[in-house]
């Protein structure tokens, strides 16, 4: 593909959940044209084909086939995590840029063998670490690079939510354990806002609840109320602290077993001026302390990220991977600043097996540094600006908004006529 092509073609692999919202998301955008979708399950098949009427896509039980589509520029991957390593490097070696979910791999070998075939193929990889494309995160490290906070020194994570919602998560060889599924993302946004590289790591982490013929009690799954066949092999709680080479220290609380509707996500930061920030549930951010003073909320436009869409960012992550690779260029969220993260939570893992402290040197490999320095790919890039809509976007949402209101206001009418009909 040229760089000044119009349309991006695209495939889909893996028509979970996942890869739904990423077919809602990109089905969307002008820039791309999803030609083809891959998923074993025929079924998961079919609602692909309800997606996207317009386009009428190729659809295939085997991703080998849609690999083989010359016409497609890149892939979408969205399967269990298991299945990233050989998918992706398969992808590559098809000739397709990829946007592939996070985490990387479930191991450091095979994350370090989708560098090292990324490099050979000279492709486009970005990783879905969807906070580094919301304007919530972003807005904190803005603050962060204009030194509001001076140096952060302390980063914090507590996320307490429920369980996960599809049963191979709770199978260590195919997740590659909960710490690193669920926690790469606040991982990231600890090294994002430190600015230092992390150096070691101690956790602490077991089961408390999940046990042999456990129920997937989690809000939003198709699966729940299901019993697991084997035993969970994941953690369903720990305790994370991480020590980064400048002294910096990160910690996380991680509870996969309380029930909703209580929320339970928090994400703070407090540097050496004594100033701190609060980022509460992806909606609010707040700010005190130090030369900031007094406690004040930050203004941040939560929507036009996302559009309602997902997950906080997953719009601007979408637009930014088909600029990428019509520009040939490698992403914010690139598999250095992936691969970060991911070792994080493989050595928290590896902690609470051998009951130690885990030193990132353990993971060191000088022919991955070797290729990132080669291809100038940096750990701590500046920030990205945040995103706003352009006037055809906001007056689709106002549209959408409107239309909503209609909604709401014609069944509350019939409620009110079913109403007087009784009386």
């Amino acid at each position: 593909m040229t760089t000044n092509s119009k349309l991006v073609n695209l495939g889909l692999i893996g028509f979970g959940d996942m890869g739904r919202g990423h077919c809602i998301g990109f089905n969307k955008l002008s820039e791309c044209n999803i030609m083809a979708v891959a998923d074993p399950n025929e079924k998961q098949l079919e609602t692909a084909r309800e997606f996207l009427k317009k386009s009428s896509p190729h659809l295939c039980t085997d991703y080998r086939e849609l690999l083989d589509i010359p016409e497609l520029d890149a892939v979408v991957i969205s399967t269990p995590n298991y299945l990233h390593a050989p998918i992706t490097i398969d992808a590559m070696k098809a000739e397709k840029h990829v946007f592939l979910e996070k985490p990387v791999a479930i191991n450091v070998k095979q994350m370090d063998e989708i560098i090292k075939t990324m490099s050979e193929m000279k492709k486009i990889v970005q990783i879905g670490l969807v906070y580094r494309y919301s304007n919530l995160y972003r807005t904190m490290a803005h603050l962060v690079e204009k030194g509001t906070f001076g140096r952060v020194m302390m980063a914090y994570c507590k996320e307490y939510r429920d369980n996960f919602a599809t049963p191979w998560f709770f199978d260590e060889k195919k997740s590659g354990g909960a710490i690193l599924e669920k926690n790469c993302h606040h991982f990231d946004l600890f090294n994002w806002f430190i600015r230092s590289p992390p150096k070691k790591v101690f956790s602490m982490g077991g089961q408390h609840v999940y046990k042999p013929g456990h129920v997937i009690q989690c809000a939003f799954s198709p699966f729940k109320g299901q019993k697991l066949e084997q035993p969970p092999t994941i953690v369903d709680h720990a305790n994370v602290v991480i020590e980064y080479e400048n002294g910096a220290k990160g910690n996380l609380g991680l509870c996969m077993y309380e029930i909703s509707p209580i929320e339970g996500l928090e994400i703070g930061i407090i540097g050496d001026n004594g100033a701190w920030g609060l980022a509460k549930n992806d909606r609010s951010l707040t700010i005190a302390g130090g030369p900031v003073g007094e406690l004040r909320e930050v203004e941040v436009d939560y929507y036009s990220d996302n559009e309602n869409l997902g997950h906080v960012g997953c719009q601007v992550e979408r637009m930014a991977f088909l600029e990428c690779v019509k520009e040939e260029k490698q992403p914010h969220a690139n598999l250095l600043i992936a691969r970060d993260a991911c070792l994080i939570g493989i050595a928290s893992e590896k902690s609470i097996k051998e009951e130690r402290i885990v030193s990132l040197s353990e993971f060191s490999n000088p022919e991955i540094d070797k290729i990132f320095n080669d291809l100038g790919v940096e750990r701590f890039p500046p920030t990205p600006s945040l995103f706003s809509l352009d006037e055809k976007r906001l007056k689709a949402r106002k549209k959408r908004e409107l239309k909503n209101k209609e909604r709401a206001l014609q069944r509350e009418l019939r409620a009110i006529r079913e109403e007087l009909d009784r009386l």
